[in-house]
């Protein structure tokens, strides 16, 4: 069967979005009645018309008996090799080597409405006999999401945002004294998102280089890579092409997070990747299933990243899929893959399995699972696609982001990470007419 015609049966096809109007920066001040308005920027992404790194994954070959299984390199070598064959009918070669666009392509207007959310962000972390510093994440600017206005309010001696140069992540940071009785912050955001959505019909206009799709192939996860490598492996079977690849891994993940979500095993699951299955629960922010779908579709050859978020309103699609009023704990990691002259894929791995459990017993969970892959339902909002970040003026090592609040103590240059704040308050409500 056709690529085409296969992915059309997969899901549901849509138009995909275009870039986005950045929100208005207003100055403020600080300290006890300090507000401004600020424009967040999306993680920084190199692009360009270098040489670009395909999908295409390559299965090593195996077997049980003499014939050598092929090494991770020579599957990640093969992947990037394809990057070389030539071009689908109506992209034109570039002079480096790479491939752009179809020319001349059409633009096509993007209809899908914004829709517009407030959250409010109150903190009051405890007296400290050292001085206080406290960490918020700042939703990307990207063609689906935009920060339209910050406020802030707050008792601190020093606040603003501040950019983590390796992952792009923004963040607002905001400092107490040593002592500082009944230290307090409050933080409003409105922002406007819009739905995300695959167009098989549709090519990326510019192509990611390789220096950008390398960290994206890296092994992820606590699992070994023997293991990712071997059960990848056999959920690929004889596929080639990565759309199709990345779509049996999607499907074998959330089937088997779905299965696994009662007994918590399963025959076919290896004993390291079982627990991960098996975080699949409403509370549950998603990371574990999300995670393993990223694993391994780089095993495969595919790059593939996380994308940390915050959910921030009611679904259209299911009620076990959205949240809204006290959202603090709603954090939710979604997941994107990329795929050759298509760019990045939005997928939701943890929602689909979570729909897997929940509606298994009226089987209305197929269709929309199927939905999910090629789909970002956007009553969330994302903070950040990389494996990990650094909080700037921070401890000197990296963290999974998985708080809408990172608090520490600071004692000269010594800062320790603190447990997360006791009284804090994430409200979320839309603004929509």
């Amino acid at each position: 069967m056709k690529r085409r015609a296969f992915l059309a049966l997969a899901g549901g096809l849509a138009l995909a979005p275009v870039p986005a109007l950045a929100g208005k920066k207003k100055g403020g001040g600080a300290a006890k009645s300090a507000k401004s308005s600020a424009k967040a920027g999306g993680a920084a992404k190199a692009s360009g018309k270098g040489s670009k790194s395909s999908a295409k994954g390559s299965r090593s070959s195996k077997r049980h008996g003499g014939v050598e299984k092929a090494d991770r390199s020579e599957r990640i070598a093969t992947a990037r090799a394809a990057a070389h064959r030539a071009p689908p009918t109506g992209l034109r070669p570039l002079s480096n080597g790479g491939f752009g666009a179809p020319a001349p392509a059409p633009v096509r207007k993007d209809n899908e409405p914004w829709r517009h959310y407030e959250l409010t962000l109150k903190v009051t972390p405890p007296a400290q006999g050292d001085a206080l510093r406290l960490w918020m994440p700042m939703p990307m600017e990207t063609r689906w999401q935009r920060l339209e206005s910050l406020e802030w309010l707050g008792n601190f001696s020093h606040g603003g945002i501040l950019r983590d140069n390796d992952s792009g992540l923004l963040t607002f940071l905001g400092d107490w004294k040593p002592g500082t009785a009944n230290p307090s912050l409050t933080l409003t955001m409105k922002v406007g998102t819009r739905q995300r959505l695959f167009d098989i019909t549709r090519r990326a206009p510019t192509p990611e280089t390789e220096d950008t799709l390398s960290p994206f192939l890296d092994p992820y996860g606590p699992w070994s890579d023997e293991v990712i490598s071997e059960l990848a492996d056999t959920i690929i079977g004889r596929i080639r092409e990565p759309m199709p690849q990345a779509l049996a891994v999607f499907n074998w993940v959330t089937e088997h997070a779905g299965a696994a979500g009662s007994s918590c095993k399963g025959g076919e699951v290896p004993e390291s990747v079982a627990p991960a299955l098996c975080s699949v629960r409403e509370e549950d922010d998603g990371h574990g299933v999300a995670g393993l779908f990223v694993a391994l579709c780089r095993a495969t050859g595919i790059p593939a990243r996380i994308v940390v978020g915050q959910r921030l309103g009611l679904s259209r699609q299911s009620p076990a899929l959205g949240r809204s009023g006290d959202v603090s704990r709603a954090f939710h990691v979604r997941a994107e893959f990329y795929a050759p002259y298509y760019g990045w894929v939005p997928v939701d791995p943890a929602d689909a399995a979570r729909v897997a459990v929940l509606d298994r017993s009226n089987g209305e969970g197929a269709a929309l699972r199927r939905r999910l892959f090629g789909f970002w339902e956007m009553n969330w909002i994302a903070y950040s696609n990389a494996d990990s970040v650094h909080l700037p003026q921070g401890p000197d090592q990296s963290y999974l982001l998985n708080s809408p609040v990172l608090a520490a103590s600071v004692s000269g240059n010594q800062v320790r990470m603190l447990a997360r704040p006791t009284s804090l308050s994430l409200e979320a409500r839309p603004t929509d007419a």
